[in-house]
């Protein structure tokens, strides 16, 4: 079976942009999240059931706030994933492209910034 694959440097490129945002938006919401619950404003309340229900709340909060900044990471990790992608099928296109007409062409990187890069 033959089958093509089109891949645009520029789509997979501005795909890890988009995914670096999420990434970010998810850890500044972690952290309001954990600013809330663990701030002295005790969100459940300070009387007697409030109190209970926070002893049962913290013991499995830091396992969760983990749990969440392991997902945050792992987005983040994709979308620098994708930009690495994007660079190595725009090395391969060019070379095959110099292959095709015995010219070096240059390799265009994606236009669409890094995640972490200054914009």
């Amino acid at each position: 079976m033959n089958v093509r694959v089109h891949l645009d440097p520029q789509t997979v490129a501005a795909a890890g942009s988009a995914l670096a945002g999420i990434a970010q938006r998810m850890a500044d919401d972690i952290a309001a999240l954990e600013t809330t619950v663990t701030g002295p404003a005790a969100p459940w309340g300070d009387d007697e059931s409030g109190g209970m229900f926070a002893l049962a709340y913290q013991s499995v909060l830091g396992h969760a706030l983990q749990a969440l900044g392991s997902h945050v990471q792992q987005v983040g990790e994709a979308a620098i994933d994708l930009h690495t992608q994007a660079r190595a099928i725009a090395a391969v296109d060019a070379e095959a492209a110099a292959g095709l007409t015995a010219e070096p062409v240059p390799v265009t990187a994606p236009t669409t910034s890094r995640p972490g890069d200054p914009s």
